[in-house]
């Protein structure tokens, strides 16, 4: 797979930091997860790392829970140029609710560029990034493939097929047999953006807004062709309890 120069300077970047951390009890009530710090550098100082060596130069994000902190933790990154959105409830809405709102940024700065989006509170392997965004496919939902037996009934995985297209995204209890574990990387095209922006619309009429991603994405690509890569198993750690936060602590030393 041939290196690009800069591939990030092609894509709108969005990270989604609205929510709180309540799994890591004490620890989620000081800080938002992003502002962990894992062996003397905090999980979106990491991530912004990696990308600024990929060519960041904008990144937007979105923001709700001690907004003011994650701010002044980006202001030590002086290369990129920073778009923000608070959510006002952020506690009464969920993941997809802010990537939703990420249209008003997109379309006032971004000139419509395919999008990256991450969650901040993960780390991991750079591989991942590097073979998404590579990838021939424009519509990615980043997986982990792991040992499926290995995944916990409540962790959300992805369900797809031969072709690698996604069949359902949901927890392993509930979709099986599992192809891996979501990562929280995805990208997509200006198209597919724009059809899932038209579909989330109606969906929070119907539905609801207070709901993590992976389940309106699951009824998304029902009719809509999002695809997984093969053989992605590196270092990943989604710090979600203080099990996850020492586990990350050894593997990313």
């Amino acid at each position: 797979m041939a290196e690009l120069k800069e591939p990030l300077k092609n894509f709108s970047v969005v990270f989604l930091s609205a929510g709180r951390g309540y799994r890591l009890g004490k620890v989620g009530k000081k800080k938002p997860k992003c502002l962990i710090n894992i062996n003397g550098k905090t999980i979106i100082l990491r991530l912004v790392e990696i990308l600024t060596l990929k060519g960041l130069k904008e990144l937007n994000i979105i923001l709700g829970y001690k907004h003011k902190m994650i701010l002044k933790e980006l202001k030590k990154i002086k290369s990129i140029k920073i778009n923000y959105i608070k959510m006002r409830d952020y506690i009464n809405t969920g993941s997809v609710y802010s990537l939703y709102n990420f249209k008003k940024l997109w379309l006032k700065h971004q000139k419509q560029k395919p999008i990256l989006m991450f969650h901040t509170d993960i780390i991991f392997d750079q591989r991942y990034l590097e073979n998404i965004i590579l990838s021939k496919h424009k519509n990615l939902i980043g997986v982990k493939n792991s040992n499926t037996k290995s995944i916990s009934p409540n962790k959300f995985v992805v369900k797809a097929s031969k072709s690698m297209r996604i069949e359902k995204i949901g927890r392993h209890i509930n979709c099986k047999p599992a192809f891996g574990e979501v990562l929280c990387i995805n990208k997509f095209s200006v198209f597919m953006f724009k059809k899932l922006l038209i579909f989330l619309k109606e969906y929070f009429k119907e539905k609801t807004n207070n709901v993590t991603w992976e389940y309106p994405l699951s009824e998304f690509s029902k009719r809509n062709h999002l695809y997984v890569l093969k053989n992605q198993n590196y270092k990943w750690v989604n710090v979600n309890t203080i099990k996850d936060l020492n586990i990350a602590k050894k593997l990313f030393l």
